[in-house]
């Protein structure tokens, strides 16, 4: 009794505090003993901290000085950086078909449920799952159906620009490129998603706040991201509801969610009633679809779907739009050579006098196709992390093996940098570099990762790829535009790996040579 009551007096809640502390602190300790010294990874070169915890890549990731900072590593360490206790970042170009396989597994990375529930196609991790569900979903994504889109783009690239000239052009009011070239691609995808445009251009603002919306919650997706042990843990406790995106949320991921919705119960109305008609749109052609067994897409994916449309479809095209702007403008003699091959097909009727068709820019502005891809190489959309899975028996990178298992990543916007591939001059703007020979142009393109690579690549490549070979050389033909202060021409920001600009004030007058 008395040796009880000996024991019962170190029972205190200060005492307690104390305990929970220390062993806190041994769990600390403990992993950072492991991580630097016994981890399969420890041979690999990176910062101390990052080796330890994934609080160094969020804090970048946070602070918006991810690239610039893991850009200096690289000039350091070289091409493998360790910026994770459990993840390698590889900045060679060569090591691409390696890392992105046709059996390589994503990560739990992209499982966070930042966008709803049910995942779309992007966040199948098991890569037979997704190459299953890949032959289903490619068919609303096919070249071919993308084509039969294209009158629904030329109509609203049309209001876009009848829109500037009315506002602006006429008026010699300054304008913001940036939000501008975002309200088109918002436009145009929820018009070749639901068959009804948001409706950005014509208000002239950002409804509902929904941009913004997005840029602050892909901010939060970012740091999810990287902790997604965390995230993986606390979607099994009573707090993982808060953590996943519903139509109710207020975001700007909520309001794209009811947006969606309303769209997607007034199809199916129409459906039920025989009013649907001949419908070209990706909502229809998800609702069409069947499953091998001859059952349709669950709602549920197909919502994932098309929010997934909006949501980088939209955005990612706008920023490539505002890149474009900034190295023509910036680069002399960028502008002069990709006008001129403008105005020369146009006046040889090469190029429509309305919106210029796709196949035409493909066939007669080599230059400026050269100026889009050479864009996406220094500014692509998406400068993110997405990690796999190195399979059996593991992976060799310059005599040091990562093993079966380990989370392994490319980031493009390092990648296009890789100056043993793309030369000495790989930070300089330079779309001659597409145009050397036909050879070097078909390893450019075979080893680009704008659009991701290999089984996993972008779904929606065909849809930005004909938005932008269309709309920014209709705006460059219609419009000579001239930044406000050539001192402040736009910066770029990357919030939780996506890239956008912000402040492009311009001016626009109209050209005589879009007149025909």
């Amino acid at each position: 009794m008395k040796l009880a009551e000996n024991y019962a007096q170190y029972v205190t809640l200060k005492n307690a505090i104390a305990c929970l502390a220390a062993f806190i602190a041994y769990k600390i300790i403990a992993q950072i003993i492991y991580y630097r010294f016994f981890h399969p990874l420890r041979k690999f070169p990176g910062p101390f901290w990052a080796s330890v915890t994934r609080l160094w890549i969020g804090y970048h990731c946070w602070m918006e000085t991810e690239l610039p900072t893991i850009y200096k590593l690289h000039e350091k360490y070289g091409p493998v950086l360790r910026i994770t206790p459990t993840l390698l970042l590889v900045s060679d170009t060569q090591k691409l078909p390696l890392i992105y396989h046709r059996a390589a597994n994503k990560t739990n990375h992209y499982v966070t449920g930042s966008f709803g529930i049910v995942e779309s196609l992007f966040n199948i991790k098991e890569h037979k799952a997704h190459a299953k569900l890949r032959r289903i979903a490619a068919g609303p994504y096919s070249f071919s159906n993308i084509k039969k889109m294209e009158p629904l783009i030329d109509a609203r690239m049309t209001e876009w620009a009848n829109t500037i000239s009315k506002r602006f052009a006429k008026t010699g009011k300054a304008f913001d490129l940036c939000d501008w070239a975002v309200f088109m691609a918002y436009d145009i995808v929820s018009e070749i998603g639901f068959g009804t445009p948001i409706g950005f251009v014509p208000a002239g603002k950002d409804i509902g706040g929904l941009i913004e919306g997005f840029h602050v919650g892909i901010r939060v997706f970012g740091i999810m991201a990287r902790f997604h042990p965390f995230m993986t843990w606390i979607k099994t406790t009573p707090l993982g509801k808060y953590f996943v995106a519903k139509p109710e949320d207020e975001s700007g991921i909520g309001a794209l969610m009811r947006f969606r919705d309303k769209l997607l119960t007034e199809r199916l109305s129409d459906i039920s009633a025989g009013k649907a008609g001949d419908r070209v749109d990706l909502l229809q052609t998800f609702l069409d679809a069947r499953l091998e067994n001859g059952e349709p897409l669950d709602l549920e994916y197909v919502k994932a779907e098309i929010l997934l449309v909006l949501l980088a479809g939209a955005d990612t095209t706008g920023t490539t739009f505002q890149a474009m702007f900034y190295y023509i403008m910036s680069t002399p003699g960028v502008y002069q050579k990709m006008m001129s091959e403008i105005d020369a097909a146009t006046t040889a009727g090469h190029l429509s006098l309305g919106i210029p068709q796709y196949d035409e820019v493909l066939a007669h502005c080599p230059y400026y196709i050269a100026v889009v891809h050479e864009t996406m190489r220094l500014c692509p959309s998406a400068p993110n992390i997405f990690p796999r899975v190195v399979s059996e028996p593991g992976l060799d990178l310059y005599g040091k093996v990562a093993p079966p298992g380990t989370e392994i990543t490319c980031n493009p916007w390092m990648l296009h940098r890789n100056k043993e591939f793309y030369g000495e001059d790989a930070d300089v703007f330079r779309p001659e570099r597409w145009m050397e020979s036909p050879e070097r142009t078909r390893e450019l393109q075979k080893y680009n990762f704008a659009f991701g690579y290999g089984a996993r690549v972008c779904l929606g490549k065909d849809i930005a790829l004909v938005e932008l070979y269309k709309g920014p050389l209709h705006f460059f033909r219609t419009f000579e535009a001239k930044l406000v202060d050539e001192k402040k021409p736009g910066r770029f920001v990357v919030a939780g790996g996506v890239g956008f600009w912000l402040d492009m004030q311009v001016t626009v007058k109209e050209r005589d040579v879009a007149k025909g």
